[in-house]
């Protein structure tokens, strides 16, 4: 019996680690269209939603769900922005940080994480790396493509890539 708890009490914990390695991307990407907007507009209001299902966490600036395949920044700021340049900053936002966390995984990826890291068994190390790799790859590719989404509470909404398009291809 004590060997079927550790299964459980192991399988669990890597479910919950999974859970807050997709969690992480998606609110990192979510983060980046918050820096991005407020270096365009200077305003210090908004609020970031993750995920959809019963809700976990209810914050001024963060609401978080339970299932976290998806992420929505809203600005709350009084006026919006006026120009191209400044919706496309705040647009690219998401995407530049998922890029920067790719770029940044990938050497870890490529030449191996060192044998012996203290926390987690090598093996668990590198299946967290490839996990997360994968993870922020897919938020980037999803993102940049002119696309319309196709599950959670986005589905139907512009990508990123798509909003991009049809600002520059708007006659403003």
């Amino acid at each position: 019996m004590p060997k079927i708890a550790a299964v459980i009490v192991e399988s669990a914990v890597f479910v919950l680690a999974l859970w807050a390695l997709v969690f992480l991307s998606t609110l990192l990407h979510e983060i980046g269209h918050a820096l991005g907007y407020m270096i365009a507009s200077g305003e210090r209001r908004w609020h970031i939603r993750v995920g959809w299902g019963k809700c976990l966490i209810r914050a001024k600036a963060l609401t978080v769900n339970l299932i976290p395949f998806d992420g929505f920044f809203t600005p709350l700021g009084e006026k919006p922005l006026e120009t191209k340049a400044k919706r496309i900053a705040m647009l690219a936002g998401g995407p530049a940080v998922s890029l920067l966390i790719v770029a940044a995984l990938l050497p870890l990826k490529i030449r191996g994480i060192p044998p012996h890291t203290g926390f987690f068994a090598p093996g668990a190390a590198e299946s967290f790396v490839s996990f997360a790799l994968f993870c922020n790859l897919f938020i980037l590719i999803q993102t940049v493509l002119p696309i319309r989404y196709l599950f959670g509470k986005i589905k139907g909404l512009e990508s990123d890539g798509l909003q991009i398009v049809r600002i520059i291809k708007s006659k403003e």
